[in-house]
């Protein structure tokens, strides 16, 4: 198994980061544009693995894609496709598996969608309902409620479908993305209470980059209109929030300062307000939304926060991994969805942070972190690459934290280790 150590940096760095396309804005803009009439052209697109699993799958049931170095060019189809008789495995992509799932169901004939092991443990069963509400035929390949999944009735008419909006809010962006090129409209009523909002604000921004208007009833229900349709556009991604908060981070834990450019204050990612998060930690933070770019400086003394991450979950690792750097507690809460993330997240954080020395709680839906003084340690990443980038960051600060598996950043964050080269952080 391939390994990288990352080794500390002294105080005084100044660097700037320029981020790559978010990949959350990507592969929505992706599905959208197959399912618009005409060409369309994204620009400054995310490159990550699981884009490029979504642009396979895409390719495979008939959509035109041309991929360059600038720009992605799509050829929607107004949701109009062939019959497609077949399997396609979408890897780890959980994004990709759910968006992937509801566009599906728009494609006469025989479909098999599955993934690795790991998919094969998460949770699409609140999907699939919604989607059997609307008339799609989906039958269990395997274990109840999680792929493979076999498609064997495509859905051409919207209606009513209603969701357990607690468990995942990508569930309703599968709903919305295709509910364009469903004949009657859709409604989608959330039962409880809906989780990750920002997420569904991104969804809806999007649709409306598109020319759609959803209509949003206090994230109790979603409207698309018969008459809403996609139009072909040329859509500009904007920089990974997520990715970006790695170097904040950096920047906390080594008393340095780094900007990050290319991403907008104004964002509707949550994990924007990460940076916020790190200046209640004691760090100084710069915004400047004519020029998009946050700076980040830190301090010599970061202290313990109370936060709800329910927002912002994909950032949950990263703070937790600063605040072991933190003087007294950090608790972060509303984390239910990190069990059925790429790996439990909360679980590997407890027993990753365990090995640098660092004492932690844990329960269904929070993690407490004692800060203190952690020690370098080899760090499992259990295919998960936000497990890799959040603990690489620790290695700036003290020697000896090894990666396992570095390359698992590909899954969202290609050029990260080139982003750390690139800040005169080096690794063996």
């Amino acid at each position: 198994m391939e390994k990288l150590e990352i080794m500390p940096i002294e105080k005084g760095l100044s660097g700037e980061v320029i981020m790559p396309g978010s990949k959350s804005f990507t592969n929505r803009a992706l599905v959208m544009a197959a399912l618009s009439r005409g060409e369309s052209r994204l620009v400054g697109y995310s490159d990550s693995d699981d884009s490029e699993i979504l642009i396979r799958a895409l390719k495979k049931v008939g959509v035109k894609i041309i991929k360059t170095k600038k720009q992605i060019i799509v050829q929607g189809n107004g949701g109009v496709f062939k019959e497609f008789n077949g399997a396609i495995n979408l890897g780890l992509a959980g994004t990709a598996m759910r968006f992937f799932t509801a566009m599906a169901c728009l494609i006469p004939g025989k479909i098999i969608l599955d993934g690795y092991e790991r998919m094969r443990q998460r949770p699409i069963v609140e999907l699939v309902n919604g989607l059997r509400e609307l008339g799609a035929e989906i039958r269990y390949l395997e274990k109840q409620g999680c792929p493979p999944l076999k498609i064997t009735k495509p859905i051409k008419k919207g209606g009513v479908a209603a969701m357990n909006g607690g468990v995942s809010s990508q569930y309703f962006t599968a709903l919305l993305l295709i509910a364009p090129v469903l004949q009657g409209g859709l409604a989608i009523k959330v039962i409880g209470q809906q989780i990750s909002k920002s997420y569904i604000d991104m969804s809806i921004s999007s649709l409306k980059d598109f020319g759609v208007r959803v209509k949003n009833e206090n994230y109790q229900k979603y409207l698309v209109s018969p008459k809403e349709r996609y139009g072909a556009t040329n859509y500009v991604v904007e920089g990974d929030a997520s990715g970006a908060s790695y170097f904040w981070a950096i920047a906390a834990i080594s008393q340095n300062k780094i900007k990050v450019k290319n991403i907008n204050p104004a964002s509707l990612q949550g994990d924007i307000k990460f940076a916020d998060l790190l200046k209640r930690m004691g760090c100084k933070v710069i915004k400047n939304k004519k020029e998009k770019w946050i700076e980040v400086e830190g301090v010599r003394e970061l202290k313990g926060i109370e936060v709800n991450m329910e927002q912002m979950p994909d950032t949950a690792q990263t703070l937790a991994v600063v605040a072991s750097f933190a003087k007294g507690k950090t608790k972060i809460t509303g984390l239910s969805t990190l069990k059925d993330k790429e790996t439990n997240r909360l679980l590997a954080l407890q027993t990753e942070l365990a090995k640098m020395n660092i004492q932690t709680k844990i329960s269904s839906d929070y993690i407490v972190i004692e800060g203190g003084e952690p020690r370098g340690a080899e760090i499992e990443t259990y295919d998960d690459h936000r497990m890799a980038m959040a603990f690489a960051m620790a290695g700036v600060k003290i020697p000896g934290m090894v990666i396992e598996n570095p390359e698992v950043v590909g899954k969202s964050f290609p050029e990260f280790w080139k982003k750390l080269k690139g800040l005169g952080i080096k690794t063996l």
